[in-house]
């Protein structure tokens, strides 16, 4: 084996597959996807390792898998397959799996072992396009969650957040992709094995056993499968680091629109009991009540963490609007297209470069394509000033019954009318305390998606949200009837067939005001003249009004709530910057906030990476992103510019 070789990150990538005597081969590494002697049997032999992993998630609460190397996805498959078969199976079962160059939808269905072919083709429907970063997709109403991650496993390794049970070691061979099997690499991976996890691979070279052996797992050879004599097994014996989260057996959650009813749907799906407290009349009302918004992913040169949180977050929220639709037989996505336009000649020049250049990284063009002028009237079906990037994956949403399919559907206890005016601590509990003092209902964990009211309720004055009103102009549904999807571009247009027609939106700034309704309307009917080159006479028949929460730098913010005045007392006696810690956290007060005018793109994956913190699960984004959304940050940044100590 040769490990010596340049460590140069490797770039994601479509994965070459030809079939060699009917077998599924990668002609860059020379190698087959799986043993000849069949794919299923090998993933039932040597990764379930003959029922050691049903065994070993038997009557859990859950169960989580680390795989590196996906290939055709044989293994997921079989474990799935298995998990639901298993009448004793984990409650939950979290499966993440590292790969540099993905297959298509396509091939995963015709490529598959004939023995999990239907599993194979539920797989296909959520495949997503081929694009470095978190993609988590969900089976049987949630209680199973594939997190696959595209990317460089060796860079990958080094900052995943989980802690595993199993490890599944499935790249092509050693003397074909060296990389897969490198000694640091299994180190990195190695760190996250839970004690008592187990490691599972068909390959027993000397190099593997020695890394695997350094790492801490007590290792032992098995019969193998097929032609392979052998196969490699084993247990991590290496002491660990117990991080013992309080079980969550309740959760209120004080807020129901597009971030308080997707975290109480998310919550529920890991079996935790939710309360919802809103003082709208029915979910989804103020600023997520618009009947349709447009969702969207969002292009910048640099990926920018709006971007990748607008990217992933755009997936994950398509995804369950679809579940959703499936389960309620109610409309709530109409998959349009969108067109991103560039605001200005310049910009869509640099667009092009950057396509030109693969900035930030290659583009698929399922899921997105950088149209010139005339290529994007045609397909929007109005003559636009200029091209944009063309997301055909892209589309409406009905954003206020979205809200209220997702308290419906966790059919959990929703308490309406009811205005919470502080949070307070009484033992261990947190109190909700209304308008008159009294004790509206209270838990061990509050979660506050109060958009607006946030700051207050957690009396955190440097959460660092800020308050953005806002007006939608409301047209004749005879207004723009050739528009065949939304274009969003220095301001927006949208025309549903059930006569929604809308133009947007404004910000509403007292530096910008006094703002009057004529004003709104004006402000919104020129943004008219930025994205089209004529339009005929328009009819303005009313406004949506709204006052969006944005948090700092146009980002949400999520994680436990921080007392704020223990942070600056530890940072004001420290002598150097402290490291990140749990001491200045409120224990069981929790924040999902500031999501802006991205809600639709965002509130899902938000949610998810909430609940995730909170019951210690795989958390589905890069920690780097994570981190950028940390309650504390505001309160940070005005300290080190020393306007708060």
């Amino acid at each position: 084996m040769i490990f010596n070789r340049a460590n140069a990150t490797q770039k994601v990538r479509p994965a070459r597959v030809e079939l060699e005597d009917g077998k599924a081969y990668s002609p860059e590494f020379e190698d087959i996807y799986a043993t000849r002697s069949g794919a299923y049997g090998q993933a039932c032999h040597v990764f379930l390792s003959e029922g050691d992993i049903p065994n070993r998630w038997a009557d859990k609460e859950s169960f989580t898998i680390l795989e590196n190397g996906f290939g055709l996805g044989t293994n997921f498959l079989a474990t799935l397959k298995a998990w639901r078969n298993d009448p004793h199976r984990s409650k939950r079962l979290n499966y993440v799996s590292l790969e540099c160059f993905p297959v298509t939808d396509q091939e995963i269905q015709s490529l598959s072992a004939l023995e999990v072919s239907e599993e194979a083709k539920e797989l296909a429907k959520q495949w997503p396009p081929c694009l470095p970063g978190y993609h988590t997709l969900s089976f049987d109403e949630g209680r199973v969650r594939l997190i696959l991650v595209f990317g460089d496993s060796m860079e990958l390794a080094k900052k995943l957040s989980l802690s595993y049970d199993a490890l599944f070691l499935d790249g092509f061979s050693p003397d074909k992709n060296w990389r897969m099997w490198n000694s640091e690499l299994l180190r990195d991976l190695s760190r996250y094995a839970k004690e008592g996890a187990t490691v599972t691979t068909w390959c027993t070279k000397g190099d593997v056993r020695r890394a695997l052996t350094d790492a801490g797992f007590a290792l032992e050879k098995k019969k193998g499968f097929g032609k392979k004599r052998e196969r490699l097994f084993g247990v991590m014996k290496a002491k660990r680091t117990k991080h013992i989260l309080r079980p969550i057996n309740e959760v209120i959650v004080v807020g129901a629109g597009l971030a308080g009813a997707n975290l109480a749907y998310s919550l529920t799906l890991q079996g935790i009991n939710v309360r919802v407290v809103d003082e709208a009349a029915v979910p989804g009302a103020a600023a997520s009540a618009l009947p349709w918004g447009i969702l969207h992913p969002h292009f910048t040169r640099d990926d920018s963490p709006l971007s990748k949180l607008s990217r992933e977050g755009f997936f994950m929220t398509r995804s369950r609007l679809r579940q959703l639709e499936v389960q309620t037989g109610e409309c709530l996505f109409k998959e349009l297209g969108c067109l991103q336009m560039a605001h200005k000649d310049t910009i869509y020049e640099d667009w092009l470069k950057a396509v030109a250049d693969n900035k930030p990284f290659k583009i698929p063009e399922n899921y997105g394509l950088l149209l010139n002028r005339q290529e994007a009237s045609q397909i929007v079906g109005l003559e636009l000033k200029r091209g944009g990037w063309y997301f055909p994956m892209a589309g409406m949403a009905r954003a206020g019954a979205f809200c209220r399919a997702l308290i419906a559907a966790s059919a959990v206890p929703y308490r309406g009318n009811t205005t919470v005016r502080s949070i307070d601590k009484k033992g261990e509990k947190w109190q909700l305390i209304g308008e008159f003092g009294e004790v509206i209902d209270e838990a061990d964990n509050v979660v506050v998606c109060a958009a607006t009211a946030s700051s207050d309720l957690l009396k955190e004055p440097h959460l660092g949200l800020d308050l953005l009103p806002g007006r939608i102009t409301l047209l004749r549904d005879t207004d723009f009837g050739d528009l065949k999807c939304p274009v969003s571009g220095e301001g927006y247009i949208a025309h549903m067939e059930d006569g929604y027609c809308g133009v947007g939106a404004t910000y509403e700034l007292p530096r910008t005001g006094p703002w009057t309704e004529q004003k709104a309307h004006l402000t919104n009917l020129e943004k008219l003249d930025t994205l089209l080159v004529d339009h005929l006479p328009v009819v303005v028949t009313g406004a949506y009004c709204g006052v969006r929460a944005a948090g700092s730098g146009r980002v949400p913010v999520v994680g436990a709530s921080v007392d704020e005045s223990r942070w600056l007392s530890v940072w004001n006696a420290s002598e150097h910057i402290p490291q990140d810690s749990k001491c200045w956290e409120n224990k069981g007060l929790w924040v999902l906030a500031g999501l802006g005018s991205r809600g639709l793109s965002m509130s899902v994956l938000c949610a998810e990476m909430l609940t995730s913190m909170m019951t210690g699960a795989p958390l589905p984004a890069d920690p780097a992103l994570i981190k950028t959304l940390a309650p504390q940050r505001y309160l940070k940044r005005q300290w080190f510019n020393g306007k708060v100590r």
